[in-house]
Formats: structure tokens, C-alpha cells, sequence
């Protein structure tokens, strides 16, 4: 892998740098390693860039991890909304929880990296509560536009189910989906699907 052309401007090479970056946590923390243990130095150089690059983007770890963060929420964000948009379908729940079930799989390595920085980087934990209480309040609107229609029990408090159920996923992927192979993650899928489906249509 090669440094990039200094040719682009560095707004033209942000995306660039970021995915390489990106890739290079995912790789090395799939292989076993630590978020915490890896070096800048270890990571750029996985990432084929210079150190004085790195730093032209992130002034510390922080910033770094930060947007880790952020890319995670980014990539789950599309199939959570999904899951909810489907409570009054309980095929189409299941399916959007398989593809929520497979996407936090592929992007596993670096949740498990943000987790690691969460531990030690106060900002980086309150990023990733913001994103969570995010998620949950996205999750209780569409609860509630899903009683409004008749599709969900009106007796279901919306905000305490949203956040009951979106800490349950939140904990029990974070738990159940690292070294899991296809069928115990169809197996997860299903549970996830009862418990969601029995939760908004008691």
C-alpha cells in the first residue's frame, strides 16, 4: 500500500485517509488486538500514511477515536431504523434484524475498539451514550407513529420500551455476536425477533 498523492487537497483526501484508517483498526482488532494496545505508529502503518498525515487530520487519539464512533453509528443507523419501520410486520422484522444482526457482525472489530476507548476517554463514552439515547429516541417516535396507525398495542409506553429494548440489543450483540458463526447468529436473529415482536404487540 502506498502513501496517498499529495497532489489532492486535504479536504479531497479526507475520505481516503479515513477509510484507510478505518480498515486498519478493523484488521488489526480482528486479528486479536486491542484498540488500546495499538500505536498510532502500528495503525498508519497499517494503513499505508504517514504519521505527519494522521496527524494533519486528528490532532490525538481522541479525535480519532471520536470519529471511530461515529462511523459505527453511521454504518448501524440505516438497519435500526429499519427494525422499527417494520414493527407491524413480523417477517419483515425478522429480516431487517438479520441484516441489523450481520452488519454489527461485519462491524464488530471496531465496536469492540470503541468499546475499548470508552474505558480510558470520557469523551468518547458520552459520544457513544449520546448515540445510544439517539437511537432510542428515534426508536420511541416511530413507536409512537406505530400506535397512532393501530399497528402497535397502544398500552406500550413508548420511551421506556424503546430504551429497554435498544439497551437489550445493544448488550446482548455486543455479547452474543463476537466469534459467532451463521447459525448462531440466525439463532440470535429469531430471539431478538420474538422479543421485540411480543414487547410492541402485547
Amino acid at each position: 500500500m502506498t502513501e496517498i498523492s499529495g497532489s489532492a487537497s486535504r479536504d479531497e483526501r479526507r475520505p481516503d485517509v479515513e477509510r484507510r484508517l478505518i480498515a486498519a483498526v478493523t484488521n488489526l482488532c480482528a486479528d486479536g488486538g486491542r484498540f488500546a494496545d495499538l500505536s498510532i505508529a502500528r495503525i498508519v502503518g497499517a494503513a499505508g500514511i504517514g504519521r505527519a498525515t494522521f496527524y494533519l487530520y486528528f490532532p490525538d487519539r481522541s479525535a480519532f477515536s471520536l470519529r471511530l464512533v461515529d462511523h459505527v453509528r453511521a454504518e448501524l443507523a440505516g438497519s435500526v431504523a429499519a427494525v422499527w419501520r417494520s414493527a407491524g410486520d413480523r417477517d419483515a422484522l425478522a429480516t431487517a434484524l438479520a441484516d441489523f444482526v450481520e452488519i454489527y457482525a461485519n462491524e464488530y472489530p471496531l465496536i469492540t475498539a470503541v468499546f475499548d476507548a470508552a474505558v480510558t476517554d470520557a469523551q468518547v463514552a458520552g459520544r457513544m451514550e449520546d448515540n445510544v439515547q439517539a437511537f432510542i429516541a428515534e426508536s420511541a417516535r416511530t413507536i409512537e407513529v406505530a400506535q397512532q396507525r393501530g399497528i402497535v398495542s397502544g398500552d406500550v409506553p413508548a420511551i421506556e420500551t424503546a430504551s429497554a429494548l435498544v439497551w437489550m440489543v445493544e448488550r446482548t450483540c455486543s455479547r452474543m455476536i463476537g466469534g459467532s458463526d451463521e447459525q448462531g447468529r440466525a439463532r440470535l436473529t429469531r430471539a431478538l425477533t420474538t422479543i421485540i415482536w411480543n414487547s410492541l404487540h402485547s
